[in-house]
């Protein structure tokens, strides 16, 4: 079976999300609206959670990953793009555990945020162990504030809360790096 059909299925899943959540939609309905067999829809997913997960990974792939000098501009077309799709995003979310949507959102920003701690890093005697410690939790933050703004139903840009957090990455990341330092001298 061509890609085509794959990709094929996701649009026609996209397309239903905009007025259905995730749990409401069958794979009959989706292989009907896409004049395909079930079969077909098998050989490609083992469920409509792969279609999403597919569709997942192919935007997460078009946004791309971790930018050298750690900017912040990824991630703000990310949250620009999940906010202008809204309804399709709170229809897939409200199906999901809030752990397997962290996981996919930690996996994605994990590297910008590491680029930046390693960016301001540079110039300090610290480790490797304290660097990742550090991505870590900026990493485990940022997702938090993303996945709060998505269970408050995304009521607004989320920009001003990622102003707020490169803020605060900014102040700690000097402050802390200088203190590792110190406690690594010793």
């Amino acid at each position: 079976m061509p890609k085509s059909t794959k990709n094929q299925i996701m649009n026609v899943l996209a397309e239903l999300l905009q007025t259905k959540r995730l749990d409401d939609i069958t794979v009959t309905e989706l292989v009907e609206r896409c004049n395909i067999s079930r079969q077909a829809f098998y050989y490609h997913f083992s469920d409509l959670y792969g279609v999403v997960d597919y569709g997942a990974q192919q935007l997460l792939e078009e946004l791309g990953t971790a930018d050298p000098e750690g900017r912040r501009e990824p991630l703000e077309r990310a949250l620009t793009l999940l906010r202008e799709n809204r309804t399709l995003v709170l229809n897939v979310y409200r199906a999901y555990e809030r752990s397997y949507v962290e996981h996919d959102l930690r996996r994605w920003a994990a590297p910008l945020v590491a680029a930046r701690v390693r960016l301001s890093a540079r110039g300090y005697a610290v480790t490797e162990d304290q660097i990742n410690f550090m991505a870590e939790l900026l990493t485990q933050g940022l997702a938090s504030i993303v996945l709060s703004w998505v269970e408050q139903g995304m009521p607004s840009s989320v920009i001003e809360r990622l102003d707020d957090f490169y803020i605060l990455l900014e102040g700690c990341l000097d402050y802390t790096l200088e203190r590792l330092a110190q406690k690594n001298k010793k």
